[in-house]
């Protein structure tokens, strides 16, 4: 592994993270919200986050699989196609940016991982999201969709 990510760091000792700190890089945070049952994005701000992402991508070097979430408004079929189109909409945004396409992907997750609970408009407002996960490399990002794309299919199954 050539980079270490900071939070890896962040849990080492003082001593042991200086003398690698050369190696590690501060992960820039994607978290994209978007309007109820559509993939629109709550507001002009969005964009800019994910212009930031990208330009932390190219700079980095790293892979990327873009997450989308939804809440649990509507059925767990619809969200889940719900949310692998805003997975979609901001992995081809990034794409557009001038990330490599063989550094990101995107990843449907429903309903299925809430951050907040659904019973209030504004926890279901937080659960319309899309997030990125970070990885080094392209086998740490194949091995993590191959365990994600497992858990989503028993998920899917529960659900039906």
């Amino acid at each position: 592994m050539k980079k270490i990510v900071i939070s890896t760091c962040l849990s080492m000792s003082l001593f042991v993270a200086s003398s690698i700190a050369k190696e590690c890089i501060m992960v820039e945070d994607l978290n994209v919200e978007f309007n109820n049952a559509s993939a629109v994005y709550s507001n002009d701000s969005e964009r800019q986050e994910i212009i930031n992402f990208a330009k932390f991508m190219k700079e980095t070097n790293v892979y990327a699989v873009v997450e989308g979430h939804t809440s649990s408004l509507d059925n767990a079929a619809y969200n889940y196609k719900l949310s692998t189109k805003r997975a979609v909409k901001v992995m081809q945004e990034l794409k557009n940016l001038g990330v490599k396409k063989s550094h990101v992907r995107a990843m449907g997750f429903g309903e299925s991982s809430p951050l907040y609970t659904n019973n209030t408009q504004e926890g279901a407002a937080q659960n319309r999201r899309v997030i990125a996960e970070v990885f080094n490399s392209a086998e740490e990002l194949d091995a993590y969709m191959k365990s994600q794309k497992s858990k989503i299919k028993d998920i899917l199954l529960t659900e039906q």
